[in-house]
C-alpha cells in the first residue's frame, strides 16, 4: 500500500469513474486500474463495484475510505515535519520580456528574507510555465495566462503589462505622440521569442506595416541594446523597459498593439512555506511596476 494507490482510490471514489480519475491524476486509465487492483489485493477485498456507467464503493470500500483519508493526512503531516527542518528554497519562473531591474528587484526581495534559496527561471512562454507549476516543477510564476482551476495553486491578477514600442531617441517617429502600424513602413522590427503565442498576436497586427525587415534576438536585453544603438525599433512589454536605456530609447504606444491583452498573473503552490514568501514577492513586483518603469 502506498500514497499513489491511496490517492487513486480517493479520486475514483470522488468521481465514480476510472477515466475521470486518470485525467485528474494525469496518468493513464490502465495505471488507475492497476493501482486499484493492487490495493484490493493487499486488502483482500473489492473496493468498487460497477453500476451502469458509475463506479461505486462496496461496503468494504465505504469502511476503508476513512482510513485512507487519515493515512494520507498523516503522510502530509510527516512531510511538513521533515520539511520544517530543511532550509526553505523556491523556484520562481517568469515569461520572457522583463527587464534586468525587474529581476534584480525580485532577487533583492528574496535576499531580504533570511535562509531562502532561490532559483530564477525564464520560461519560453506562459503556456510552458503554467504546465510546469501544475506539474510541481516550479513554486511561483509570473505569466500572462491564467492557470486552469487547481486546488493546489493560488492564482491572482496583478496588473496589465501593456506592449510598447521602443525607438532610438533620435528616431523620426519620436515626435509622434501615438503610432499606428502604417507608421512602421520600411522599418526594421526587432523582436525576441517570436515563435511565442504573444508574438503571433503581434504579427497579426503588423500586417498593415509594409516592407518591414525582421530581426529576432535572443532576449529582451539584447533587443534594448540593439535599439539604443539605432539598429531598429522593438516591441516589448512595458516591464521590459529599463532606466539604463532611458537617455537612448524613447517609448511609444502603437494603436493596434495596444489592443493586445497582456496581463500579469501570479500563480504559486499552496503551502505554508510559499504563502508568506509569495506575498512579499508580489508586493515587491507591484511596487516595482509603479515606481521603476518609465
Amino acid at each position: 500500500m502506498n500514497e499513489s494507490q491511496l490517492q487513486t482510490f480517493m479520486t475514483v471514489a470522488e468521481y465514480k469513474s476510472y477515466s475521470k480519475a486518470a485525467i485528474i491524476l494525469n496518468v493513464t486509465q490502465p495505471t488507475v486500474t492497476s493501482r486499484i487492483k493492487t490495493l484490493e489485493e493487499n486488502l483482500g477485498c473489492s473496493l468498487f463495484t460497477r453500476i451502469g456507467h458509475d463506479i461505486l464503493l462496496t461496503e468494504e470500500g465505504k469502511r476503508f475510505i476513512d482510513y485512507a483519508h487519515n493515512i494520507l493526512s498523516y503522510m502530509d503531516y510527516s512531510k511538513e515535519i521533515a520539511n520544517a527542518h530543511k532550509d526553505p528554497g523556491i523556484k520562481v519562473g517568469f515569461t520572457p520580456g522583463y527587464s534586468y531591474s525587474f529581476i534584480i528587484e525580485l532577487l533583492k526581495t528574496i535576499q531580504s528574507i533570511k535562509n531562502v534559496d532561490i532559483k530564477v527561471i525564464e520560461g519560453h512562454d506562459s503556456v510552458s510555465l503554467n504546465d510546469r507549476v501544475l506539474a510541481g516543477d516550479i513554486d511561483l510564476i509570473f505569466t500572462r495566462e491564467i492557470v486552469s482551476n487547481n486546488p493546489d495553486i493560488t492564482s491572482e491578477y496583478l496588473f496589465d503589462n501593456n506592449l510598447v514600442c521602443v525607438l532610438p531617441s533620435d528616431h523620426r517617429l519620436c515626435d509622434k505622440p501615438v503610432l499606428c502600424t502604417q507608421d512602421l513602413k520600411n522599418e526594421t522590427i526587432i523582436s525576441f521569442k517570436r515563435n511565442s503565442v504573444l508574438w503571433s498576436q503581434i504579427d497579426k497586427q503588423l500586417i498593415g506595416a509594409q516592407n518591414i525587415t525582421r530581426i529576432d534576438v535572443e532576449n529582451n536585453e539584447m533587443l534594448l541594446k540593439a535599439v539604443s544603438n539605432g539598429i531598429g525599433i522593438g516591441i516589448i512589454p512595458e516591464l521590459g523597459t529599463d532606466d539604463r536605456y532611458k537617455t537612448n530609447v524613447s517609448i511609444k504606444h502603437i494603436t493596434e498593439i495596444d489592443n493586445i491583452s497582456n496581463k500579469v498573473y501570479v500563480h504559486y503552490r499552496e503551502s505554508s512555506k510559499m504563502k508568506d514568501l509569495a506575498k512579499k514577492i508580489i508586493y515587491a513586483i507591484i511596487n516595482h511596476k509603479y515606481s521603476e518603469v518609465y
